[in-house]
């Protein structure tokens, strides 16, 4: 893609950095959204109103849905379209399918929400998982028949 040459499949220790880097974009944004539902609750609380509580509550359920789409929207939309989030473009890598094809919308999407969750799960063993497997997979590679390539140019 753009005159990119593959190189190798990145680094350990390269893609610790792109998901810290995307991880840290993504929390400022939920933290964002939690102070805002946080002053929507203390108004809640301060005003007797049974409806306003109940608006509020349901407002934290949809704060949570919100929260996972937005994960599931930035991976799959940069994913898709060039097959780098923010944090991968600084360090030169980017998703690939084992087949060459560019991932899809969806599959990037549920790679970077329920593929991370599943790497996640039990002590982040399945991220951890990529500095020790001979493919320099995680389990959400494993899973979406993926690579994450280191590229020049």
């Amino acid at each position: 893609m753009n005159g990119e040459v593959f190189v190798s499949k990145a680094e350990f220790v390269p893609r610790f950095f792109a998901w810290l880097f995307d991880s840290i974009a993504m929390s400022i944004v939920s933290i964002s959204l939690g102070f805002l539902f946080w002053a929507l609750m203390a108004v809640a609380n301060n005003t007797q109103s049974g409806l306003l509580e109940f608006l509020t509550g349901s407002g934290a359920l949809l704060t949570g849905l919100l929260l996972v789409l937005l994960q599931f929207l930035y991976f799959g939309f940069f994913w898709s379209k060039s097959g780098r989030s923010i944090g991968m473009k600084l360090f030169d890598m980017r998703v690939v399918r084992r087949d060459g094809e560019p991932l899809s919308f969806v599959r990037a999407g549920l790679r970077g929400s329920v593929g991370y969750w599943i790497s996640g799960l039990v002590f982040g063993l399945g991220y951890i998982w990529a500095a020790f497997d001979g493919n320099r997979e995680a389990w959400h590679d494993k899973i979406f028949d993926t690579w994450v390539v280191q590229v020049e140019g």
